[in-house]
C-alpha cells in the first residue's frame, strides 16, 4: 500500500510532457487556420527544427529561398521530427512564429526551442503536412478520418493542391481528384484549368 501511494505521488508530482489536442481535419479542413502553405525540399534537420527549401509557395510569401520550421518540443502539439528526413518534399501547412514565450529559447539549447520570432512551426494534430513523391501528393488531403496520416486516397499532383488552395479549385474537384484513375484525374483537372482560363 505504501509503495502504490508512492508511485501515485510520484506520477501526480510529474510535468505532463504529452500533447493533448483534437484532430483539426484534413489538409483541405485547416488551410484558412494557417499563415503559410509552401512546398519545400528539407535540407536540414538540427534538434527540433528543419530547413527547408522553397520550391512553391501556396499561400502567403516568405520572401526566402529557406525557411527554419519548429517542430515538437515538451508538451507543444506539433509534428514529431521523426516523420521527417533530409531530401524529402513535403506541402506544409504552417502559423509563423509572431512571438517566443518567456522559456520558450534556452542560449543552452539553442537547437531544442520553441522557435525563433519570424520562423514558422508545423502543428502536429491535423493534415497538415502532406508527403510529395514526384509531384504526387499523398496523405490525410480531404475527408480522411480522425488522426489517419495515410489514408487510401488515390494520390494527386501538388498542382491540384495548389490550385484548391488558390481557390481555382473547388472541394467537390479535389475529393473527386483523390478517388478516380491517376490517367483519368489528370485529364479531367487539366480540362477544367483549361476551360477556367
Amino acid at each position: 500500500m505504501r509503495a502504490l501511494s508512492l508511485v501515485l505521488l510520484l506520477t501526480l508530482s510529474l510535468p505532463s510532457v504529452a500533447c493533448e489536442c483534437l484532430w483539426q481535419g484534413s489538409f483541405a479542413d485547416i488551410i484558412e487556420r494557417v499563415d503559410y502553405i509552401s512546398h519545400g525540399r528539407i535540407v536540414q534537420i538540427k534538434g527540433n527544427s528543419m530547413d527547408i527549401e522553397v520550391l512553391d509557395e501556396f499561400k502567403g510569401t516568405s520572401y526566402r529561398e529557406q525557411v527554419r520550421i519548429w517542430l515538437k518540443t515538451g508538451d507543444l502539439c506539433r509534428a514529431e521530427i521523426a516523420e521527417f528526413e533530409v531530401g524529402e518534399e513535403w506541402i506544409l501547412a504552417l502559423g509563423k512564429i509572431d512571438a517566443v514565450p518567456e522559456g520558450g529559447f534556452d542560449p543552452m539549447t539553442p537547437n531544442i526551442s520553441y522557435g525563433r520570432k519570424g520562423d514558422y512551426s508545423l502543428p502536429g494534430c491535423g493534415g497538415y503536412f502532406l508527403p510529395v513523391s514526384n509531384d504526387w501528393v499523398s496523405g490525410p488531403i480531404i475527408d480522411a478520418t480522425k488522426w489517419d496520416f495515410e489514408p487510401k486516397l488515390t494520390p494527386v499532383l501538388s498542382r491540384i493542391i495548389k490550385g484548391f488552395v488558390t481557390g481555382d479549385i473547388d472541394r467537390e474537384t479535389l475529393k473527386e481528384a483523390t478517388q478516380v484513375d491517376p490517367a483519368l484525374r489528370e485529364l479531367m483537372i487539366n480540362t477544367r484549368l483549361h476551360i477556367k482560363r
